[in-house]
């Protein structure tokens, strides 16, 4: 009867829920290449094949479930010490992970699911060698097991007539218990769920611990649990107690709050929604403005009402879809890893600030520039072992990825103690590439030659690896960044490494902004960027050196005519001064001066054309509340500029 339950509703949260325990076994084999004595992290990393396998087995997908069984069965021998955790044994298990996330790609793809029968054979390969190496542990003597401890506790769980697979729910109830308690037995046995066999309860034996209510807790609320008996093992059942959803509160020990329930909504979903929001935010705006106009209280009344109502469902919605750097980070230590080993060097990776969230988006979309320059940072940057002795620094690289809050933005810091940026190098490429004449390479500033590492195509590797050489690489970092509203800087040292700083918006979707006057026109300025407002007296403005420059109390502030920055018409000379606007970016304040300083107000960033991107100066648009369309300045490329 189960095989024809239409199993395709489910591959999404199997996708979800196997990746999240892959990446649970990546970070823990990573740490147990470190320490390998560690036998929690092999329990970690077989607890999570477990689970891959036992979901595949409901869903049927016998690929999946046997290279799951086969690592199983390594990392069983590893437990037991019958197998040592040499590097061909590690490379080997994470050849087994990569092997695995195929397959849980193929079917988010709806693609079918390969075997490889290479790696099963390698896998037991790991197991036939050790046997005849290894000196297997003596066994105890099978005896009859010993009655179990009165201290045990039974937990008895009724799963409702309609759940359709209870096979995968029994397995996701015993790793929810078990985050919570020792299980000692369970009825059915693992074995048994993982055929399918039929059952009424799910009976657990347990050594619980202080967490064990909350665990309790967390399986009654599940949708497929109706009743959940708990007592002393031994006890006539007569005592036990039993928990109901609607009596979930009267086995709190610690607590008397049901913990909080989650549901998992598609991004596609967060994207209308945040939509939506937008364009009630503009529709906010236009309400506002006609009840300033209009001497109607009740009017005024309701637009203070949904004013409030709106700023409350845009801060929650923009909530919802921030995330921790973490889901990112995350992926980073395996990949640096394996890189090294490539290319035969020694590196470590130390990241920092991975709890700093960001929205959703910013974060899907820094993930290739982010591999893109840590690939940089093994291949161009970090020198192999030797090099690195001769220099007299450790024999082992170090990476780090450091973010940190700057105003409205977060600084990602990606840099090395390698050997820094070879000007030189850069040189000779230029000129061999017909980018630069040699007069001209002769006379660049390191900062022209740092910008030439972002154009297409350009790369100092004389040689095709796997890594680089391609001229495939920064460019793509530079691009993907600043379609994000960000930039990108690169400071370097010879011989004591590279830093490349990424600076990225918190969010892309509803900023605050001051709008501003030049020309006929009303521009919008992220408040963040902004230090201040100041009028400048005429006799105020200097000159130095051809430039134009105003000084605010004791600073010299480079002062940029956003007319002319436009190629508009000049105002007409004021004997009033200039409005303008103090901002900054990283570590340079500029003023801007603007016709009219209009107030500050929320807006919806909109994008804008890919024909309109490169347009020095702007990063976006807007709609105001009187319909008009408002360009969004970009400071960083004025200042830059």
């Amino acid at each position: 009867m189960a095989k024809d339950i239409d199993l395709n509703k489910y591959s999404k949260l199997f996708v979800s829920e196997s990746r999240e325990s892959l990446r649970i076994m990546n970070d823990a084999l990573l740490e147990l290449e470190k320490n390998p004595e560690n036998k929690e992290l092999v329990d970690r990393i077989f607890r999570s094949a477990h689970t891959i396998k036992g979901m595949a087995g409901m869903m049927n997908f016998k690929a999946v479930v046997e290279t799951a069984h086969a690592i199983e069965d390594v990392l069983g021998w590893i437990r037991d010490g019958r197998l040592q955790l040499k590097e061909n044994v590690v490379e080997t298990i994470f050849t087994g992970f990569d092997t695995l996330d195929a397959m849980v790609i193929a079917v988010e793809a709806s693609a079918e699911i390969r075997e490889n029968p290479e790696l099963i054979q390698q896998l037991r390969a790991l197991l036939s060698g050790a046997s005849g190496r290894a000196t297997p542990k003596k066994k105890t003597p099978e005896i009859e097991p010993e009655p179990v401890k009165s201290k045990t506790t039974t937990v008895s769980i009724k799963l409702g007539r309609r759940c359709s697979l209870p096979s995968a729910r029994a397995m996701v109830i015993l790793k929810e218990l078990g985050k919570a308690s020792e299980i000692v037995e369970s009825s059915p046995t693992e074995a048994d769920i993982d055929r399918e066999h039929v059952f009424e309860e799910l009976t657990v034996v347990l050594e619980p611990t202080e967490k064990f209510q909350e665990a309790l807790r967390r399986v009654i609320a599940m949708s497929d649990v109706d009743e959940i008996y708990v007592g002393m093992t031994g006890e006539p059942r007569e005592k036990w107690h039993k928990m109901t959803k609607q009596e979930v509160s009267a086995v709190a020990a610690s607590s008397d709050v049901l913990p909080a329930q989650t549901v998992k909504v598609g991004m596609d979903k967060l994207d209308d929604l945040l939509d939506n929001v937008g364009e009630l935010v503009i529709g906010r705006s236009r309400l506002l403005e006609k009840a300033s106009t209009r001497d109607d209280i009740e009017l005024q009344e309701i637009s203070a009402l949904i004013d409030k109502l709106t700023s409350d469902i845009q801060s929650k919605v923009l909530g919802i879809r921030m995330i921790p750097l973490d889901v990112v980070m995350s992926r980073f230590p395996r990949m640096v890893r394996d890189i090294s080993k490539n290319e035969g060097k020694e590196v470590e990776l130390l990241v920092e600030g991975g709890s700093i969230e960001l929205d959703r988006t910013v974060v899907d979309r820094i993930t290739e520039p982010m591999m893109h320059l840590l690939r940089n940072c093994v291949d161009h940057g970090i020198e192999t072992t030797d090099e690195r002795v001769h220099a007299g620094k450790k024999a082992k690289g170090l990476i780090r990825i450091v973010a940190s809050k700057q105003q409205d933005h977060v600084l990602i810091e990606v840099s090395d103690d390698g050997k820094g940026i070879d000007y030189d190098q850069i040189r000779k490429a230029a000129v061999k590439k017909g980018i630069m004449s040699q007069g001209q390479a002769d006379a660049a500033s390191g900062r022209e030659l740092v910008d030439l590492l972002f154009n297409p195509g350009f790369s100092t590797k004389s040689e095709v690896t796997e890594v680089s050489g391609r001229g495939v690489g920064l460019d793509v970092v530079k691009r993907a960044v600043e379609e994000l509203g960000g930039s990108v800087m690169v400071t370097s040292s010879k011989g004591a490494g590279t830093t490349f700083s990424l600076w990225l918006p918190f969010t892309l979707a509803i900023i605050e902004a001051m709008l501003v006057g030049i020309a006929d026109q009303t521009y919008a300025v992220a408040m963040g960027t902004i230090v201040e407002s100041h009028k400048f007296e005429k006799d105020e403005i200097k000159t130095i050196r051809g430039r134009e420059v105003v000084q605010l109390r004791g600073e010299v502030l480079p002062l940029i005519r956003m007319r002319e920055f436009f190629g508009m018409a000049k105002p007409p000379e004021s004997p009033e001064g200039i409005n303008t606007l103090v901002v900054q970016s990283r570590d340079r304040r500029v003023a801007l001066q603007v016709d009219e300083l209009i107030g500050h107000q929320q807006i919806v960033v909109k994008g804008l054309d890919r024909r309109l991107r490169k347009v020095r100066g702007i990063s976006g648009g807007t709609i105001l509340g009187s319909g008009r369309i408002a360009l969004i300045l970009d400071v960083d490329s004025i200042i830059g500029g």
